[in-house]
């Protein structure tokens, strides 16, 4: 049985009624579909990062990203290529997208009349001679109707929370790839540089052992040369540990397997850029673009629209309303209107209330708190990048140069017998501590330009320039002791 609305001011407010069952009719053939609100949060990523979210919610879309990805790592990996593949494979990324979905299915629910309720009473006579009673209705909720359009503002609010969150997870995943991407070719460089220190200190080891045999040197100096060459040889272990461990972490972000994690990664740290000049407007940037911070601040909008909906409606109560049908055991056939209304004695909503104005108090609070801890990060991050650069130059400029030039000298002086043996190996041993030094160094800069891209929500990306990063413009000398 359909069911009407009535309103006794009038019928002006019958037409406003009307309007708005229509409204809610049209509403609730409104699609369900997370695409729109996903190529919105996908614009939002692109503005941020330049690269463009896939969702692979459909089959055609699923299969033009795994060719897509076998495409890009048949190459040798780029950070732009890990960064594209981790887009498009990242099932945990794919998880989060249908956080989107899920708002956008409850934005349409917010729009949808509430089915009605039919009830049935069938009554059978207990004095003869009379018919049986019969008594049909149905009801639907009218303040849930009424209130459909704060309830829409707030199911709004939840999605483009939701888009906000999504997105500053892609760019929380971004951030992610690139630091794994620093860890791998600084751990690769590493790496080749302990391979050349141990071909140097087994071919010194091999020279030692035949001087001992023709009984030039002592013992104790065959035993120290092996003492030497086992450490390297451990530290080259560990070396290729680092890099098996930081190639499978970048496999984990990129989400490929199988066939797919057989990829290349050749091309070695960037160096520094040029003439590096932060923006000085970051703390206004981050403020104003941070996803994070824009998701609290709908989160506040989203309580703010519920704690309205609670005070306007806190005497209102529940209403029944609808249409009844009895049939009288004397055959009397009634049909009419009928009103269920809950009268607010004990409960005025008055705890409800209490309670959202809390969580009110609480989103404020927590959306203040983030700002200021946003601009703390940020200039925290700017300091922190600009001393690691300072820490990049020293050690390229000054103190691998050094170590170079100590151990060639040491090697002059060994070689003259002017020099022992534990002086020449702590000066090799230095020299290799200052080039990791400056590897590591230059992986925590580029790591910290990154974090700051981030967190500041700004574009700090520079061209990369072609030549390979080094502490100076040749390899580091490898010197052998005889």
């Amino acid at each position: 049985m359909s069911e009407m609305r009535y309103d006794a001011g009038g019928e002006t407010a019958l037409m406003k009624l009307a309007s708005v069952v229509l409204l809610a009719l049209f509403t609730g053939c409104a699609s369900t579909s997370p695409a729109p609100a996903l190529r919105d949060t996908s614009k939002l990523v692109e503005a941020r990062s330049s690269y463009a979210t896939t969702w692979l919610g459909e089959k055609e879309a699923a299969d033009d990203a795994k060719k897509r990805v076998h495409e890009l790592l048949q190459n040798d990996l780029t950070l732009d290529s890990a960064i594209r593949v981790s887009l498009l494979a990242n099932r945990t990324l794919q998880a989060s997208y249908e956080e989107v979905g899920i708002a956008q299915a409850d934005l349409v629910q917010a729009g949808l009349l509430k089915n009605p309720s039919v009830g049935a009473t069938y009554r059978f006579p207990l004095d003869p001679g009379h018919g049986p009673g019969i008594e049909l209705n149905a009801v639907t909720d009218v303040v849930q109707l009424l209130t459909m359009g704060t309830r829409k503002n707030i199911a709004q609010a939840g999605l483009e929370g939701a888009k906000y969150r999504v997105a500053e997870e892609v760019i929380h995943h971004v951030y992610a790839v690139k630091v794994a991407f620093f860890a791998l070719q600084a751990a690769q460089q590493s790496y080749a540089m302990q391979q050349i220190v141990t071909d140097a200190a087994e071919a010194a080891l091999d020279l030692t052992r035949r001087q001992y045999k023709s009984g030039t040197i002592s013992e104790l100096v065959v035993a120290s040369e092996e003492a030497l060459f086992a450490q390297i040889s451990l530290d080259l272990s560990r070396a290729r540990a680092d890099v098996a461990m930081s190639r499978e972490r970048l496999n984990r972000l990129m989400g490929v397997w199988g066939s797919d994690t057989s990829w290349k990664l050749t091309a070695a740290m960037p160096e520094l850029p040029k003439d590096e000049v932060l923006p000085s407007h970051l703390e206004a940037t981050a403020v104003a673009s941070r996803f994070e911070l824009l998701a609290a601040r709908k989160d506040v909008e989203l309580v703010s629209y519920g704690l309205a909906l609670a005070k306007n409606t806190r005497w209102v109560g529940d209403i029944d309303a609808g249409v009844s049908f009895e049939r009288k055991p004397e055959r009397i056939s009634l049909l009419g209107p009928t009103v269920n209304v809950e009268i607010p004695i004990f409960d005025q909503r008055q705890a409800a209330i209490a309670r959202i104005e809390a969580q009110f108090r609480r989103a404020k609070h927590r959306e203040t708190a983030m700002a200021v801890d946003i601009r703390s990060e940020v200039r925290e991050l700017s300091t922190r990048l600009s001393v690691a650069r300072e820490i990049v130059e020293k050690y390229r400029q000054t103190l691998v140069p050094q170590r170079e030039r100590v151990m060639a000298l040491s090697q002059e002086q060994y070689d003259a017998m002017l020099l022992g043996v534990f002086q020449l190996l702590n000066a090799k041993q230095s020299e290799i501590l200052a080039y990791r030094g400056f590897i590591e160094s230059l992986r925590d800069y580029w790591t910290l330009r990154a974090e700051l891209e981030w967190k500041s929500g700004g574009d700090l990306r520079v061209a990369s320039p072609g030549a390979t990063s080094q502490p100076s413009k040749e390899e580091p000398h490898v010197h052998h002791t005889p």
